[in-house]
């Protein structure tokens, strides 16, 4: 799923209108701090747990898609009333769009039609596209909302995601050579699993991987995939626990992952997820850099550039380095006045103050849409 055009009213206590924006293939978020940038990437996220996994939201969205091939417009308007029983879907359309447009779902509180076909009352607080997902033409679309992926970075969320754990045979014997992208996200596995089986199944993605591991860290020799026993002595399992392993240069020692730093573990896996997400995925990042050295920074934005893959992603930054070496035409910059968000495309300053690459970040810190930050 490519997101192609955005809006969004987030109603409840938040209650936050953003302005209708276009997005491309790498959209970095710049503003000051509280303009709403993190905000915009939970909205997107949580549209997607709405339809991919039933978690009610309240809001407005009106969004233009792309999903295999296709293009289409939701659009979905709920209340923001806080009782179970008086939440509902108030509003909710969506359109095939090409050459004649076609008017897939129109819903409201009293009618819910689908393919001109008049359905029974359905639930009000779930969504058709999650409703109707068995029927061939809303399975791709409920698939692209379920592959919108956010990452939260905070030190118990990377113990969690890097942790120990076995691999269980019947999981094995559902992964073969060759194995899709789309195998390994809906196995839900964490780090250390995930790469253990593209290390025997995908070794190609895996020294992908750990090339550009290296990249950011150059300190490290060598990285392999070992039994956590063997480089933990004192420390015996009944079964086999795959660990990433790494070596630094004048040493003898591995170094299991998860005795590695906060920031290591960041790296390997936002590397691991962009080999492993399937195609016409979104990953969100929010604040990349932070716990991070400047060797992990430095390759972060050329990584972004470079990787061939058909993902969409969201990122948030207030490095200069990365704001920097990014183009400002993927740019969106954040000005926010009460609740109301406007965003302005890098483009508009491209325009006004040239291409330079040396002073964009000067000039994005000395625009007045950007100094006025929140107002």
């Amino acid at each position: 799923m490519k997101i192609l055009k955005y809006k969004c009213n987030a109603l409840g206590d938040d209650d936050w209108e953003f302005s209708e924006v276009e997005f491309g293939s790498i959209n970095l978020l710049v503003g000051d701090t509280a303009t709403g940038k993190t905000r915009l990437l939970n909205t997107i996220f949580n549209i997607g747990t709405f339809v991919a996994r039933d978690e009610y939201k309240t809001g407005f969205w009106d969004i233009t898609f792309e999903q295999q091939g296709s293009t289409y417009r939701w659009l979905l308007r709920t209340d923001n009333l806080s009782n179970d029983e008086s939440s509902r879907i108030l509003e909710e359309k969506l359109w095939k769009l090409g050459n004649e447009t076609t008017l897939l779902v129109e819903r409201t509180e009293n009618k819910f039609v689908f393919s001109k076909e008049k359905l029974p009352k359905l639930s009000p607080r779930i969504t058709a596209i999650s409703l109707l997902k068995e029927e061939e033409v809303i399975q791709p679309i409920h698939e692209g909302f379920g592959a919108i992926r956010r990452r939260r970075f905070f030190h118990d969320a990377l113990l969690k995601v890097s942790e120990l754990e076995p691999i269980p045979q019947d999981a094995l014997k559902k992964f073969r050579p060759g194995l899709t992208e789309r195998d390994l996200y809906k196995a839900k596995l964490g780090l250390n699993a995930t790469l253990y089986i593209l290390s025997i199944h995908n070794k190609e993605a895996f020294d992908s991987i750990r090339k550009n591991f290296k990249v950011a860290f150059p300190f490290i020799d060598d990285m392999q995939i070992q039994d956590f026993s063997k480089v933990s002595p004192g420390v015996t399992f009944p079964v086999e626990i795959p660990v990433f392993c790494i070596k630094e240069k004048s040493s003898t020692n591995w170094i299991p992952i998860t005795e590695a730093s906060s920031g290591m573990q960041k790296v390997l896996l936002i590397l691991t997820d962009t080999y492993t997400l399937p195609p016409q995925s979104i990953y969100i990042i929010d604040e990349y850099e932070n716990s991070l050295g400047i060797n992990a920074i430095d390759f972060f934005p050329h990584f972004l550039l470079d990787i061939e893959k058909d993902i969409q992603f969201f990122i948030t930054s207030h490095h200069p380095y990365i704001i920097n070496e990014i183009p400002s035409r993927n740019w969106y910059v954040f000005n926010r006045k009460g609740k109301k968000v406007t965003i302005k495309y890098g483009e508009e300053l491209e325009r006004r103050f040239g291409k330079s690459k040396q002073q964009a970040f000067i000039q994005l810190i000395n625009d007045p849409f950007y100094v006025d930050g929140v107002e």
